[in-house]
């Protein structure tokens, strides 16, 4: 019969949680597109070797290794806009934006080897619209 390994167990106090929950939550990002308004989502991407996904109200939008910009098929309330990237090459880096109106883009992420930022994201933003 096998031994069962000891599980480590971190005591904090309750009164502590919150404390630390409400610290490390980020704001989740909020895209309003006005009523008949549009939308475009804009990826650059550094030298990829595994692809990187963007997807929509749980559907893949976009799965490439280079560059990349496309409409988004907007659908009525609000809908997640999710993306993923996970880097294994020297030099790499990402910035995924948005476009409403075709106005300036918006900025929701960009990491980079150069910042030393962490080489995988998966993270999200909340599309509104009518």
């Amino acid at each position: 019969m096998a031994k069962k390994r000891p599980t480590a167990v971190l005591a904090i106090p309750m009164g502590q949680l919150a404390n630390i929950a409400a610290a490390t939550v980020p704001p989740t990002q909020l895209i309003t597109v006005p009523p008949g308004g549009t939308l475009v989502v804009i990826v650059d991407v550094g030298p990829m070797a595994v692809p990187y996904t963007v997807s929509y109200a749980g559907r893949t939008l976009i799965k490439s290794l280079v560059d990349r910009a496309a409409p988004v098929p907007l659908l009525p309330g609000d809908q997640v806009l999710g993306w993923a990237f996970a880097h294994a090459v020297k030099g790499w880096h990402h910035t995924i934006g948005v476009s409403v109106n075709n106005g300036k883009p918006i900025v929701l992420e960009s990491m980079s080897e150069a910042k030393k930022d962490q080489d995988n994201s998966v993270n999200f933003a909340i599309v509104r619209s009518s």
